[in-house]
């Protein structure tokens, strides 16, 4: 019975060092799923960018050939001007892509004399 006392007996030492180490390993855990949910957000998506990508393409085939962009019956595509001043005309582009994502981007644009 003396024996069976010896084996199983644990010290208090090796039983705090293994709770300090899973409080250490819980916190790295959590700063690490904190910054993991900070750096994957919708708008670091590689859509997001090729969506970007997209609206600006479609404002500078708007300034190169203004006819064709604006015949082309497209819901998903919204071109607006706005006048802000006589020199000075603000234009927004609203582009829808393939996951119904809305995405604007304005352009300020300076009016030669």
């Amino acid at each position: 019975m003396e024996l069976l006392k010896k084996c199983c007996k644990v010290r208090a030492n090796s039983l705090l060092e293994s709770v300090i180490a899973l409080t250490i390993i819980s916190i790295c855990l959590y700063f690490a799923v904190l910054i993991f949910a900070s750096v994957y957000t919708p708008k670091t998506s590689a859509k997001f960018y090729s969506t970007q990508n997209k609206v600006n393409e479609l404002f500078y085939l708007s300034q190169i050939k203004s006819d064709s962009i604006s015949n082309d019956e497209n819901e998903n595509l919204l071109i607006e001007e706005e006048a802000i001043n006589e020199n000075l005309k603000k234009i927004s582009v609203q582009y829808k892509d393939s996951t119904q994502f809305k995405f604007e981007k304005s352009f300020y644009v300076q009016i030669p004399k």
